[in-house]
């Protein structure tokens, strides 16, 4: 995946999540912001008979397959329709977008299917399952793990992975919520989807189960004594951290025994350690059942296509007791044919159990909750109330808003009330909703809170809202931010489509009516921002009286506690100490020998010769998005256009011929949005100004502008007028370019001029304020501790301290760094305050000048009257300069990160439970290096999923996930673990599967070297898979990377030509001195009981 100077293939990490919460802030999150923003690629490589006939294949061999009519018009498909056994039980057309949704019920095993169709050919598959569980042994969170591992009809742990390999496909991946596990896939184009559909559902109806693949993924003890697994590791990293205290805290007293949100859905530590494998397959026989099983497909492809397969394929062989040749199912599946398709005593999870009860708090009720921490200093306050009903769509969207009038912005009520003051209560505030069966909760979060504020802040924010009660709301606020929630809603429509649905239609599959009408009326997002738009005063302060103000609450303190953290250290040990003690030798050896056993069983491969007829995509399939790309030149009315496709952008410029004295970078995609970002260079920046670039971004949109006509408008109105003219905007560091600030804002296309005129007023019409700038820092002061409790923040920081020098302007901003200035910036604003707003305007006129701005213009540019002059009458008449050029990562590196070698750092952080660990060396630097292609698809075949590191160190225990990175900006290469037991043998692993890959003790398998072009083709595809990505991936490799607009696709082709020759030479050359301590840098951060083993 390349749209990054960070060149890394993206691993797949199983997630367990801790709540279906969502941001009261913005109604777009609740209906379009997935977790995936995947949508137009193109690939069909096979028509859909030869791809029926090979899933056939694969399931039963012997058997001719059925054929389906692709021919078939979907839109005569009407409510009450029949395909097979499946019945179409709701059919949606919307009146402000082109999908169409179609819900469809089988009659016989009451299997679930919804498809979102609309253009755009990724295909995205959602296959859900409402999990509730009623104690704390994470069977839910388990069995999502073991899924993966083999089933039924392909009975190997690499099957699933072998198969998606031969596609175009992304690695199938999940997450365990409160009340539902979802397993997810997604392909470019119908073929590979519908192929892979049954072999994935036969995963998750009839999964292996087995005891080896129970030892490496859940837990297990290893030869020193300490316990393991993947699953295990993963909730260690967890299990203490204050959102995981805080979270179980307050369920477990809103909630009586007996109800499903009362559990820890992903297994305490204690609960682990005893978990039997036949208690997982209990579990699964009770909930994996058809009618508890929803298939949400997004896509474009034939859903009687899709509907007959399902009948054909899972309905016929996946779901028979009776396998093909003629034994009955297993029972070690974990289930037996004599429920499969009962419903007989059925409850449905969370709706017809004790958690569909409405909890009571009838009165305000407070917890304490202790959080290991070794500043004893600042707490967090989460107020949780219930609120209303999960169909009440209208009031829940009111809320949204709300929370944006609330806390949107710094100068929202809540925010001047409780964070931006010389001493703030809390440096933030945040307002969401979490969906339960009958109900939501309403959750109110404060964090950063001093102690001596922390019994008390209910009362503080009570206070807060009832002036807001007394004053009224802002009715022509109020509207802006509701016309400026559908713009970013309508947005997120454009690029997602009918993806943006996903996530409500998985929330209707859980707790929605089956006849799809809950999901009709969720949908119907336009008709509820019209109805608010109508709304009084008094009805606004009646929903925040009744919501937020009148209701009982929950109020949930969580204080710092150094003694909570040496007490569990000290636990800890001593409990790891009487295991070994009562294990003996001969016990740990008999743990290590199941552990080997384990891992020699799981690491069976499926044979090459079930995958090797599955035809491997063409890349010449790929239909990849057109962007017409043209830029201006510096003093003249030329046009230079990029390539051939984008002669009609030159035209279009050329019509609106004018001189400009820099140069714009034009972007064209259709759309009814446009883009405008400035990038600005850090190059000049002197050393000792770098700290006052982290205040210029905090403040920046809280200055004083004046407008042309002398009127100056203070924070409040700047950002009252900002929310009116755009959809977003954003000022701060590139991430990938930390060199470059960038100014970015989106708005309609019709106002492309109020973009250019309030870039011009920002920053060369605004001053900042010293009374602003103390609450900034305060702020920022504040915020510490959290940064301190970090593991992987602590890492960042470590690495920027040996490996950089100050040239890095990030390095500043670290915690470590802050601490030493801050203190001397408060005390330099109480003694000398004009000196401090002195430097920050030598700041800005060292940055924004000619030479060191680049300007973009995204989006649909043909649709500007005027693109260029536009500019002339809007933007500052600046003077004619060379550009300055970028200042890479490569020239601000100290001696050792330009030549990394024999340095060791193991830091020992006292809220760490896991180990935490990066590895670096020296790799490839520059963006046109003609190594790349293969180091790529060497990390890839190294770290894919089940290739060598996921078996060899995620298998085996060693690490909950293991990566390669390459930043060919620094010319650094770095290997990592994440939330390892021991670090150090994670990395022992990973060296001697380098080791023997290069040396030829493991031959390199053909197929996992077609399996990993395979992933890095798809993955650089699924990168530019929206109009915005492609267009914005086009423009930095031509104007910052000095790549062609066509990179994506010439590395693709490289990329298929990379020989096994080549990829163990970049293994040798760049990837095994990593594992040698003369050529890397070794850095980890763990727990106190861990550093001196590391």
């Amino acid at each position: 995946m390349d749209p990054s100077s960070v060149e890394h293939p993206p691993t797949s990490s199983l997630s367990i999540e801790r709540r279906q919460s969502r941001s009261l802030r913005s109604f777009a999150s609740r209906f379009v912001l997935t977790s995936a923003l995947i949508v137009v690629v193109a690939y069909f490589a096979m028509s859909i008979l030869e791809m029926l006939q090979e899933s056939h294949n694969l399931l039963v061999p012997s058997e001719k397959p059925k054929l389906i009519d692709i021919t078939f018009d979907d839109s005569t498909l009407r409510e009450g329709d029949h395909i097979g056994n499946f019945k179409l039980t709701k059919k949606i057309k919307l009146n402000y977008t082109d999908v169409v949704i179609t819900q469809w019920r089988s009659e016989e095993t009451g299997l679930k299917i919804v498809h979102a169709d609309y253009e755009g050919p990724i295909i995205n598959g959602y296959f859900a399952v409402a999990t509730e569980i009623f104690d704390d042994s994470g069977r839910p969170h388990t069995l999502e793990h073991l899924v993966f591992h083999g089933s039924r009809h392909h009975p190997y742990s690499d099957a699933l992975q072998r198969f998606t390999s031969r596609s175009f496909s992304s690695i199938p991946n999940a997450w365990t919520a409160q009340d539902s596990t979802v397993y997810t896939l997604s392909t470019a184009g119908q073929s590979s989807f519908l192929r892979l559909l049954p072999v994935y559902v036969d995963h998750i109806l009839n999964p292996r189960l087995t005891p080896a693949t129970f030892v490496t993924e859940v837990h297990h003890i290893n030869d020193e004594g300490n316990d393991a697994g993947v699953v295990y590791s993963e909730m260690q990293g967890r299990e203490n951290t204050i959102g995981d205290l805080v979270d179980l805290a307050y369920r477990r007293k809103l909630y009586g025994e007996g109800n499903g949100y009362r559990s820890e859905t992903g297994g305490l530590m204690e609960a682990l350690r005893i978990l039997k494998l036949e208690d997982i397959k209990d579990y699964h026989s009770t909930y994996y059942v058809p009618h508890n099983l929803c298939l949400v497909v997004t896509g474009h492809l034939s859903t009687h296509a899709l509907v007959t397969q399902v009948q054909t394929m899972i309905e016929g062989q996946v779901l028979s007791p009776i396998m093909p040749n003629g034994d009955s199912l297993d029972a070690s599946l974990g289930r037996n044919g004599s429920h499969i398709h009962s419903r007989d005593k059925w409850n449905r999870p969370f709706m017809e159990t004790e958690s569909a009860k409405v909890p009571s708090i009838p009165r305000n009720m407070e917890l304490y909750v202790e959080f290991p921490a070794k500043e004893e200093t600042l707490g967090q306050v989460t107020i949780i109330t219930v609120g209303p009903g999960p169909n009440d769509h209208l009031t829940l969207q009111a809320l949204s808003i709300l929370d944006d009038y609330l806390t949107g912005n710094i100068v929202a009520p809540l925010n001047k009330e409780l964070v931006d003051l010389p001493s703030p209560y809390c440096t933030s505030i945040s307002m969401d909703s979490v969906t339960r069966a009958t109900f939501t909760e309403l959750h109110v979060t404060m964090s950063d809170v001093p102690l001596r504020h922390l019994d008390r802040m209910e009362n503080i924010l009570r206070k807060s809202l009832k002036k807001v009660l007394k004053r009224g709301v802002d009715l022509s606020r109020m509207r802006t931010l509701i016309d400026r929630d559908e713009l970013m809603w309508r947005h997120g429509l454009e690029e997602l489509g009918g993806e943006a649905f996903s996530s409500g239609i998985l929330e209707d599959f859980i707790y929605g009516n089956h006849d799809g009408s809950d999901l009709e009326s969720s949908l119907q997002v336009p008709e509820y921002y019209e109805s608010l738009r109508a709304w009084t005063n008094a009805q606004w302060i009646e929903t925040l009286n009744q919501w937020m103000i009148k209701p009982n609450m929950l109020v949930v303190r969580g204080r710092p506690s150094a003694e909570m953290t040496q007490r569990l250290e000290e636990e800890e040990k001593a409990r790891v100490d009487a295991q070994v003690a009562s294990l003996g030798e001969d016990g740990l050896a008999q743990k290590a020998k199941v552990l080997e056993e384990a891992k020699a069983t799981n690491e069976e491969p499926m044979p090459d010769s079930l995958v090797q007829d599955i035809p491997v995509p063409s890349i010449d399939d790929i239909n990849w998005i057109k962007v017409q790309s043209a830029s201006t030149v510096i003093g003249s009315e030329d046009v230079q256009e990029s390539n051939e496709v984008s002669l009609g952008l030159k035209a279009h410029l050329e019509r609106d011929s004018c001189e400009l004295p820099y140069i714009l970078h034009f972007d064209h995609v259709p759309s009814q949005f446009i883009t405008v970002t400035i990038y600005i260079s850090l190059s000049e920046v002197p050393i000792e100004l770098k700290r006052y670039v982290n205040i210029l971004e905090m403040l920046f949109f809280t200055s004083v502008v004046t407008l042309d006509d002398g009127t100056q408008l203070e924070e409040d109105e700047l950002l009252h007028h900002l929310e009116r003219d755009l959809v977003s905007y954003e000022f701060g560091q590139c991430d990938e370019f930390p060199e470059l600030l960038c100014l970015a804002m989106t708005a309609e296309t019709a106002r492309y001029g109020d973009i250019i005129e309030w870039m011009r007023l920002l920053l060369w019409s605004s001053e900042e304020k010293i009374s602003k700038l103390k609450s900034r820092l305060a702020i920022l002061k504040q915020s510490i501790p959290e940064y301190l409790r970090n593991p992987q923040w602590t890492l960042q920081e470590i690495q920027s301290e040996l490996l950089f020098t100050d040239r890095l302007t990030r390095r500043q901003f670290f915690v470590r760094r802050m601490m030493e200035w801050l203190p001397e910036m408060e005390e330099k604003l109480k003694r000398n305050p004009k000196s401090v707003m002195a430097e920050l305007r030598t700041l800005r006129e060292t940055i924004f000048k000619s030479g060191g701005l680049t300007f973009s213009v995204l989006g649909d540019v043909i649709k500007l009257n005027k693109p260029r002059s536009t500019w002339k009458e809007k933007f500052q008449p600046l003077t004619e300069a060379s550009m300055q050029p970028i200042l890479l990562l490569n020239e601000t590196l100290s001696d050792l990160g330009r030549a990394p070698g024999k340095r060791a750092i193991v830091a020992s952080l006292a809220t760490a439970e896991s180990s935490f660990s990066n590895h670096l060396g020296t790799g490839i630097s520059g963006f046109t290096h003609s190594d790349i292609p293969a180091l790529l698809i060497a990390m890839d075949i190294l770290q894919g999923a089940e290739l060598y590191f996921w078996k060899r160190i995620r298998g085996a225990g060693l690490a909950y996930g293991a990566s390669l990175s390459l930043n060919v900006q620094s010319g650094h290469i770095s290997f990592g673990a994440y939330r390892s037991p021991n670090a150090a043998k994670a990395f022992e692993e990973a060296k001697a599967v380098v080791q023997s890959l290069v040396d030829r003790t493991i031959s390199l398998d053909p197929l996992k070297l077609e399996a990993a072009k395979n992933s890095h083709a798809y993955n650089l595809a699924e990168a530019c898979s929206t109009r915005s990505s492609m267009a914005d991936i086009v423009f930095v490799n031509r104007v910052f990377k000095g790549r062609p607009s066509s990179f994506a696709q010439e590395r693709l082709t490289a990329i298929r030509r990379i020989t096994e020759d080549e990829v163990l030479d970049a293994m040798k050359t760049y990837i095994l001195p990593l594992f040698q301590q003369e050529t890397s840098v070794a850095l980890v951060v763990c727990g106190p009981n861990q550093a001196e083993e590391i």
